[in-house]
């Protein structure tokens, strides 16, 4: 009778080190919970509760959901703008809404030399990649990735994007003359996006380092 309950407290140990071994090579080794067996027959079922336990206190804290869901919804606008003054620019039609007056016309800066980057790349493109990139990182599964190569590329592509729109807003006032509405649009998108994004790498930092086992 003692060697069947030894037998299988021996079991059950060898169940839950089992358990701790496929959840140390899911996690990895930074995220592995220390477990400890009882000798029970109810010892696998609660080594498996302490690990999904451990796993949830043991991801790296992120943005709140509203704040994922607001940046996703600005980069989908942005991305909405940037492919509407694409096909614009090729097709050689007028943006739609936009007034013409003493200091809007959106046909004067979309046809201006300023709209193309080295006489070759139009801005409408450059505006259209950008969101193309910026909307997957910006959604609630780009955020939730925590990786520090994700969050470096989303703050530097921020920087560079709010960068360039400074440069379109100078050539707008100094050089054009006139603003676009549409081009005003995808600008305060940007700055916001590029508000955010501080805010998220201060509040919660750009994420976890990749570690090999």
């Amino acid at each position: 009778m003692a060697n069947s309950k030894s037998k299988a407290r021996a079991q059950a140990q060898a169940r839950a080190r089992a358990q701790a071994k496929k959840a140390a090579v899911r996690t990895g080794p930074a995220h592995t919970p220390s477990v400890r067996a009882t000798p029970s027959s109810g010892a696998t079922g609660r080594v498996v509760a302490e690990l999904d336990e451990a796993d949830e206190y043991s991801a790296p804290p992120g943005p709140p959901l509203w704040f994922q869901v607001t940046t996703f919804v600005l980069a989908l606008t942005g991305l909405g703008i940037s492919i509407y003054e694409t096909v614009v620019h090729y097709t050689g039609n007028h943006l739609a809404g936009c007034a013409k007056g003493s200091t809007v016309n959106c046909t004067a800066v979309i046809t201006s030399p300023q709209s193309m980057v080295f006489g070759v790349i139009p801005v409408a493109i450059l505006g259209l990649a950008f969101y193309l990139f910026a909307v997957p990182v910006m959604s609630p599964w780009g955020w939730r990735l925590r990786r520090r190569e994700v969050g470096l590329l989303r703050l530097g592509s921020l920087i560079v994007g709010v960068g360039f729109v400074l440069y379109l807003i100078y050539a707008e006032v100094y050089q054009i003359r006139y603003i676009c509405e549409y081009c005003t649009g995808v600008h305060v998108i940007t700055f916001l996006l590029f508000c955010f994004t501080v805010v998220a790498a201060a509040l919660w930092g750009l994420g976890e380092r990749r570690t090999r086992a």
